[in-house]
């Protein structure tokens, strides 16, 4: 069984044709977060769907585990649902004391699905939860500092007050983790904005923030004198949603927004500049990068000190920092390739100039590490680069080429001195405009997605994954992709992306005796990735799960996401999808029918349409078929109704390329609303064009 967000025109599919089982679609926690070496009651919230029978949590990373308690009161039920109705489930979660720092993925499992993502902060703080009433300032509910308060901005023009006491000269941190725990639901068109004020005993605000993460605002606030204040947390535009979770971290222990340098040696320590209230505490910081390549976050050391968790990029570059002042291509920082440099546009209208003599005909990646959305760097740069001759000549120019981040890929036209520019696009500056700079020969690569990010098969079934590959700088060859870590009696179909494709079909298949469960695996895709001069490298990728997030509209939209799911379910509204023919030779202009049969499950006597490619509102998601195979709708039979037997059409176009053997599949979708449809799959059928 997969999910897939689609709008269905309400003409082809009436009320009376909806579908009957829906996956649990997980809207939000309370508490939000969990500390480190407790253990917690985590409430679990869905809609438009059920938790019943919930048995198993599913989480991203190492650290926690979670064991749904049984529900206090008894479930509701409706003759017209096909499970009983339970929209709150408890967890009851144990969390290790060297859990991961910051948001994990979860998802809870049940009898007839596996949940959409939920997210899950794990703090090093006491767990505060909101309480009621507290909407006024005068019933502000008293916090102690420092601790995680969690709460919720319910309804619009709500406020939540919290007191506390304070002494003169201490600096408090006041960072809220709300919409950035948002971006991977899958049903919350509405994202918070939140953002948080501090007033003093007589209601006069003293300070306030919006926008330090993204959307979270971020204060540091210095107490003036002894005595008692108030913080408050709200909507920026006085907008409310019960859905809307917070954890606020109040503190007056050592905060940093993040670090210079950003940029660390494989497993190095490097002496660290804190932003944030750390940066009062004088110098002495260390930051140390994990043995791994990438984005992380680790905490800043001082002696017996340590600051929350700040982002890193662990690097096996020889590492450059900025020379100041390099405002000008003739005082550029003089750097050699391959290199990372670690820098700040420290001031408004701030520039910096790197100077790297580069070879005719040899692309240099250019890429900055500072601001992505959907990851831990958070710098206040929205970075711009330019590629200039030593005279300032402007030779390529890149802005967002990942979220606010800039970078290109640019190939010299002559032996000799190259000049990178960095500034911010908005000519804004500051301490937090801090930035890591790669400058990298561009080596051919590849990186690889799979969507959806789960699947979900009762026993006999089959549901299909598309394996999505991007090639980089030069990279032409075939991807293998494999998945590992399979619950028992369910099985993926072989695949390899030929060089002339970008993506690719997996069919995942449980055994008719395969038991329920429910797992997260690892899909990877492998490559012989050539080397300039030399022998290939075996290249391994992690795909990126795609979680489906509906938009307003009933648009689909997709956000990367770090869990695989497979579960098997009880019998599915499908229970199979049988073709005709699973091997198919077509010559250039020939077409092919397929027959198609659906087999209901029990009950299961709703509206069926069949496809080959994943579409949605005339756009394409997923298509599996070779170049120049296409879909020929209308001669293919895709609307059954309440029948169960249709067709498809594929047709080769005179000047289709000959492939061989390429894993295409049918599959039939029901509607579990007007925006949410749910896909099983038939077995591979191989499709070859020969002339």
């Amino acid at each position: 069984m997969r999910p897939s967000i689609v709008l269905l025109c309400v003409a082809l599919l009436p009320a009376a044709a909806l579908g009957q089982t829906s996956f649990p679609m997980v809207t939000h926690t309370s508490p939000v977060a969990v500390q480190r070496g407790t253990t917690s009651e985590v409430a679990v919230a869905c809609q438009t769907s059920s938790l019943h029978g919930a048995y198993k949590v599913l989480f991203e990373g190492a650290g926690l585990t979670a064991a749904p308690l049984p529900p206090k009161d008894a479930p509701k039920t409706d003759p017209k649902a096909p499970v009983p109705v339970v929209p709150v489930v408890t967890l009851r979660v144990d969390v290790a004391a060297d859990a991961r720092l910051g948001a994990h993925e979860f998802r809870i499992a049940t009898a007839h699905g596996v949940s959409s993502l939920g997210q899950l902060l794990v703090v090093d703080l006491p767990v505060v939860r909101e309480l009621p009433g507290i909407g006024v300032p005068e019933k502000a509910q008293p916090v102690p500092v420092p601790c995680v308060v969690c709460g919720r901005v319910e309804a619009a023009e709500s406020v939540d007050y919290y007191a506390f006491t304070a002494t003169a000269g201490q600096t408090l941190t006041f960072e809220v983790a709300c919409a950035r725990i948002q971006d991977k639901i899958h049903d919350l068109q509405k994202h918070a904005d939140p953002l948080v004020a501090v007033y003093d005993a007589t209601g006069k605000e003293l300070a306030a923030a919006d926008d330090g993460f993204f959307a979270d605002p971020v204060l540091t606030f210095a107490v003036p004198k002894d005595g008692a204040y108030r913080v408050a947390v709200r909507d920026a535009k006085y907008d409310g949603d019960p859905r809307w979770a917070y954890a606020m971290t109040v503190t007056d222990g050592p905060h940093a927004s993040q670090a210079f340098p950003i940029g660390v040696g494989l497993n190095r320590t490097a002496k660290a500049t804190p932003v944030g209230s750390a940066a009062k505490l004088g110098t002495g910081w260390t930051i140390t990068a994990p043995a791994v390549p990438g984005i992380s976050t680790v905490a800043l050391k001082a002696g017996d000190l340590s600051t929350n968790p700040v982002p890193v990029v662990a690097t096996p570059l020889p590492l450059f920092e900025e020379a100041e002042p390099n405002d000008t291509p003739k005082a550029a920082t003089r750097v050699a390739l391959p290199c990372g440099i670690n820098a700040r546009i420290g001031t408004k209208r701030d520039l910096d100039h790197f100077v790297f003599a580069a070879v005719k005909g040899r692309p240099v990646r250019v890429e900055v590490f500072a601001r992505r959305f959907g990851t831990v760097l958070r710098s206040q740069l929205d970075s711009a680069v330019d590629v200039m001759t030593p005279d300032g000549k402007v030779l390529a120019s890149n802005d967002d080429l990942n979220g606010k981040d800039a970078g290109l890929v640019f190939t010299p036209a002559v032996d000799g001195d190259h000049v990178v520019r960095v500034r911010d696009l908005n000519n804004k500056g500051g301490d937090g405009f801090v930035y890591y700079l790669e400058l990298d020969a561009a080596r051919p690569d590849f990186a690889i997605k799979c969507d959806p990010s789960k699947a979900m098969i009762g026993a006999g079934s089959r549901t299909a994954w598309f394996a999505q590959v991007t090639r980089t700088n030069g990279f032409a060859g075939p991807v293998k992709v494999d998945v590992k870590g399979l619950p028992a009696g369910v099985t993926v179909s072989p695949l390899t992306i030929p060089a002339n494709m970008t993506q690719g079909l997996i069919v995942v298949s449980a055994a008719a005796d395969a038991e329920r469960d429910a797992v997260a695996v690892t899909v990877t895709g492998t490559a012989e990735v050539p080397e300039p001069g030399g022998a290939p490298r075996t290249v391994t990728h992690h795909a990126i799960a795609v979680e489906e997030i509906y938009l307003p509209g009933g648009g689909r939209g997709r956000f990367d996401a770090g869990m695989q799911a497979v579960a098997v379910t009880t019998s599915s509204d499908i229970a199979a999808v049988k073709v005709g023919t699973t091997r198919i030779v077509l010559k250039p202009g020939e077409e092919v029918k397929i027959d198609v049969e659906v087999l209901r499950g029990p009950g299961y006597d709703k509206a069926v349409t069949l496809d080959v490619p994943l579409r949605h509102l005339g756009s394409v998601f997923g298509n599996p078929l070779p170049p120049g195979v296409t879909l020929v709708d209308g001669k293919s039979k895709t609307l059954l109704g309440t029948g169960s037997a249709g067709h498809v059409v594929l047709k080769a176009a005179p000047d289709a390329a000959e492939c061989e053997d390429v894993p295409v599949c049918v599959q039939a979708f029901v509607a579990i609303n007007f925006v949410v449809k749910i896909g099983y799959a038939s077995e591979v059928i191989w499709v070859s064009v020969k002339k």
